[in-house]
């Protein structure tokens, strides 16, 4: 059995400006002799190396064929097929890899979000042990309490609402934040202290890491229904003013687009767009409904979108200043008040949106974060939310076509009002 950290795609990196000429004489070397297993196996992982998971997926089963027991063929499949949407293949594969090595670790840390997306909590909680993760209905009146974040903006946007309990439970809380949220998060009464990340905390009686899986998993008898938390974030109550000002001469039905996610890194450790990016183009479909105005809440990568689209159809832009001048996501949150709808990717405005309490459609790719659940078009975290899921990697088209449809009929509704 190949162990897991065999890099078997490692001899690719040499060539990795030559991939497309890499492909062609593994091709050829494949049209030779179909069963050339070094072939195949080289061949799968350039496609993954490419992010061309379908192709991957196809090689790896190949390959598999023939060596069953190859554990990075199989990890990679899974992983392949993961981004595909086939998750519960994906996961039988790696429940297999498992019953190998119960001790892979990013096997086990992989499982537990299929477990986590089909709700499965008990097999979740044979891998995570949580116990001490969390707050359990102990006396914790006057009590000094740090929660760290571990995650992105979205994550600590999303699991604010469980600082609330604790100070509902009477505990003086102390978050540790990213900088870029200061100015958000002071506007929650719930929030008693706020310490920079980086900066040295205070010293407190306890302390809890904010770990997207492992209080999902914690706090799962809360998913039974939507939540009644929200909204448990809030505007500054004087941009919210300013901003309804702004935009008192729109009549129309407004829209607020974000289009971009975050970005990262390939293979190669080149920067790229993630999956979860739509590009700009695909949402002129929006331009051609009547008495609609489409605002856009993009900030940094993807605003260069807005200049090539200019001719194509006519997004609103607020402007250089917009979460500069006031801090980030603070005019963001005000102007979401005066949004008939939010449309967005899976990033940190999808959840803002939510927590303010905002009707959100949010687009999320194929393959979808564990805490979009499967096959829902709902969210349990954000009762105004609802999802709209990509069904083929590569194309956006029919999700936008849904978007569009779905568009018209509450505007209909909206207007029978």
């Amino acid at each position: 059995i190949t162990k897991l950290n065999e890099k078997d795609i490692d001899f690719l990196y040499p060539f990795q400006s030559k991939i497309d000429e890499v492909i062609t004489h593994l091709n050829y070397a494949l049209a030779c002799n179909s069963k050339n297993q070094e072939a195949l196996l080289h061949r799968a992982n350039a496609s993954f190396f490419e992010r061309d998971y379908a192709q991957a997926a196809f090689y790896y089963r190949a390959f598999l064929s023939v060596h069953p027991y190859h554990i990075r063929a199989q990890f990679n499949l899974s992983k392949s097929l993961n981004e595909l949407g086939y998750f519960d293949e994906s996961q039988q594969i790696l429940e297999t890899l498992a019953g190998y090595n119960p001790t892979i670790t990013i096997v086990k840390k992989k499982i537990v979000l299929h477990y986590l997306r089909n709700q499965q909590w008990d097999k979740a909680a044979q891998i995570y042990s949580v116990d001490h993760w969390w707050w359990y209905n102990r006396n914790i009146k006057n009590k000094h309490i740090l929660i760290r974040h571990d995650g992105g903006y979205g994550d600590v946007i999303q699991f604010m609402r469980y600082v609330k309990r604790l100070h509902d439970a009477g505990a003086y809380t102390v978050v540790e934040t990213p900088k870029v949220l200061i100015q958000l998060l002071s506007l929650c009464p719930f929030i008693d202290e706020i310490v920079p990340l980086g900066n040295t905390p205070p010293a407190t009686d306890e302390q809890y890491t904010i770990s997207t899986p492992r209080l999902a998993l914690i706090m799962r008898d809360t998913l039974a229904k939507p939540s009644e938390d929200v909204p448990y974030m809030h505007a500054h109550k004087k941009l919210v003013t300013y901003w309804k000002k702004y935009l008192s001469t729109d009549t129309n039905f407004k829209i607020g687009l974000c289009w971009q996610s975050s970005t990262m890194k390939d293979l190669l450790g080149n920067i790229i767009n993630g999956p979860r990016g739509i590009p700009l183009n695909n949402f002129a479909p929006l331009y051609t409904i009547p008495n609609v105005n489409l605002y856009s809440l993009q900030k940094i990568t993807g605003t260069d979108q807005l200049q090539n689209n200019k001719d194509n159809f006519t997004i609103h832009d607020f402007g250089p200043n917009f979460d500069v001048t006031h801090g980030s996501f603070m005019d963001t949150a005000a102007v979401m008040q005066h949004m008939d709808l939010i449309i967005t990717v899976d990033t940190s405005v999808a959840h803002l949106a939510g927590a303010l309490g905002i009707p959100v459609w949010i687009i999320v790719p194929t393959a979808s974060d564990f805490r979009w659940f499967k096959n829902r078009n709902d969210s349990p975290w954000y009762p105004t939310m609802r999802v709209f899921r990509q069904t083929m990697l590569g194309t956006w088209n029919d999700v936008v076509t849904k978007i569009i449809n779905a568009l018209k009929q509450k505007i209909q509704l909206v207007n029978a009002k």
